[in-house]
């Protein structure tokens, strides 16, 4: 009687820390190393995915769903090179069925922790398969009231093989991708979403994306205009998609370096002026953001050198020195409007700005 109570005992903790799939992992091993896949092949696909995926609903620790995620994502490729491209497909459109049901059932859920881990394990698998189509289920969560749902939502557009879909695929899907895009971004706050929507707008080969670039990035100059901003580092993602924005399309590189040296203007005005009323982090931040901008200044300044980190090393007042020469002031405009022929809008007389947007020295004083 001891022994029996003993193995049942261990019956269950095996239980517990190894599902039993109706599909063993010998069985799906040995299909993903046939040259050709049958129908039989094709039920076992189907069988171990939905197995997984019944499992990873029931799950309420982060810990345990993410074994199971690896289990997808580890046997979504053939071990045969022969037969990859049929396993990979077959594969790949029972992960898709399995997921659309999947996220039509947590959809039905009564909101809570249990609804908010589901979404986000299903979005994290999305995103970790590398799904082409994976866009198509996120969006729907693009503008979820949990900043962890938008995030992993979000992530799943900046996917590369999605940006290389839709840019190979036909206007209209990529009208619709950035369109959706946009509306998040116009009511997004978090800066560490907005940063993964700048790398998808910076890739996308639609005029939207020039639309959804420059809406994050004044976005972020109000912020800093207005003193509100948060998580300054982001802006490093921020900066680099606006130079890299003039590779995908060349004709807007006259817009993508107004907004660049107006973004890094004010995040240098915030570090320049801020210095006894922003924090450590902050300041290492705004650091960070303004020596790294040096990688992307040649974009716009073929002849920049490390200006920057040369003058944030010396003193504020050698970095305000060097960011009028850069983008301009009062007397007149610098290397980057010149270099590429932008300004900052116009005067009451009609005259060109020359002077990028100023930070509010009112908000300065009551921080």
């Amino acid at each position: 009687m001891h022994n029996k109570k003993i193995f049942l005992s261990f019956l269950l903790i095996f239980a517990i820390f190894n599902p039993l799939f109706a599909v063993s992992n010998t069985q799906i091993d040995t299909v993903r190393g046939k040259e050709s896949i049958a129908d039989a092949d094709a039920a076992i696909i189907e069988e171990y995915v939905a197995d997984v995926f019944a499992e990873l609903m029931i799950k309420t620790d982060f810990s345990d769903a993410s074994v199971l995620r690896n289990s997808i994502v580890s046997k979504s490729t053939s071990t045969n090179p022969t037969g990859k491209i049929l396993y990979d497909a077959k594969y790949l459109a029972a992960f898709q069925n399995e997921l659309k049901d999947a996220s039509s059932k947590a959809n039905a859920m009564k909101d809570g922790q249990t609804k908010t881990l589901l979404i986000t394990n299903l979005l994290i698998l999305s995103y970790d398969i590398s799904n082409p189509d994976s866009y198509k289920t996120a969006a729907d969560y693009l503008q979820n009231s949990s900043t962890l749902i938008r995030y992993w939502a979000a992530k799943n557009f900046e996917n590369g093989n999605v940006i290389r879909k839709l840019n190979e695929g036909n206007e209209a899907d990529r009208k619709n991708a950035a369109s959706k895009i946009l509306k998040a971004v116009q009511s997004e706050q978090s800066p560490e979403v907005l940063a993964i929507y700048a790398q998808f707008a910076s890739g996308i080969k639609y005029p939207g994306g020039n639309e959804i670039l420059t809406a994050i990035a004044q976005k972020r100059i109000d912020q800093y205009v207005a003193w509100t901003v948060k998580e300054e580092i982001t802006d490093d993602v921020i900066l680099k998609a606006l130079a890299d924005r003039t590779k995908t399309e060349p004709e807007s590189t006259k817009t993508m370096a107004k907004y660049f040296a107006s973004l890094l203007s004010v995040a240098i005005q915030r570090y320049t002026t801020g210095q006894q009323v922003i924090g450590d982090t902050s300041k290492g931040y705004l650091a960070s953001v303004i020596t790294q901008s040096d990688k992307y200044m040649p974009t716009f300044v073929p002849e920049w050198s490390g200006n920057f980190k040369r003058a944030i090393d010396k003193d504020t007042a050698s970095l305000v020195t060097e960011s009028d020469s850069a983008f301009g002031s009062a007397s007149g405009s610098g290397k980057m409007p010149a270099s590429v022929g932008f300004d900052y809008g116009k005067n009451a007389d009609g005259t060109a700005k020359t002077v990028p947007p100023a930070l509010s020295k009112s908000q300065a004083n009551a921080n």
